[in-house]
């Protein structure tokens, strides 16, 4: 059986368990996924885990004040990787506080729901974004654009 059909089947099993469209096609085709370098994150969120031991990474690429690039690296999770897929894409050329304003109710919402059981990955996207955003304002590149030169250089 081709990858393709495998796909299909999977999703339609999803779909019987009550995943929406948008979490699915995140699921199997997650957006931004990786991270190659973290110190050539202008911020990094560093490893974030929830209580339910789900966890995960974020990097913000920052040009002036506008997120240029956002990826992110978690466990294999169907909530946690659906939602930060989709948060990912959300926040590309936003301004810093523009995204640091999303909801977790937001992620949901932009998902078609969550099954309750993994509405807890919403808020785990959420907060690794905004630990992200706080790497970025205390590394001082808000204020001293020219740190990054030397910072990538080491």
């Amino acid at each position: 059986m081709s990858d393709e059909s495998n796909k299909y089947e999977d999703a339609e099993e999803l779909r019987k368990q009550g995943y929406s469209q948008k979490v699915i096609e995140n699921w199997l085709n997650p957006k931004n996924f990786g991270i190659i370098n973290s110190k050539l994150c202008d911020g990094y969120s560093g490893w974030n885990k929830c209580p339910y031991g789900d966890s995960m990474a974020i990097c913000l690429k920052i040009d002036g004040d506008i997120i240029r690039e956002a990826t992110f690296v978690s466990d294999v999770c169907i909530g946690s990787i659906s939602a930060a897929s989709m948060l990912t894409e959300k926040v590309k050329y936003l301004t810093v506080a523009e995204a640091a304003k999303i909801s977790t109710e937001e992620i949901i919402d932009e998902l078609v729901g969550l099954p309750e059981q993994f509405v807890h990955c919403a808020s785990l996207a959420r907060d690794t974004l905004i630990k992200a955003i706080l790497n970025y304002h205390r590394s001082g590149f808000k204020e001293s654009p020219w740190k990054k030169m030397y910072r990538r250089k080491s």
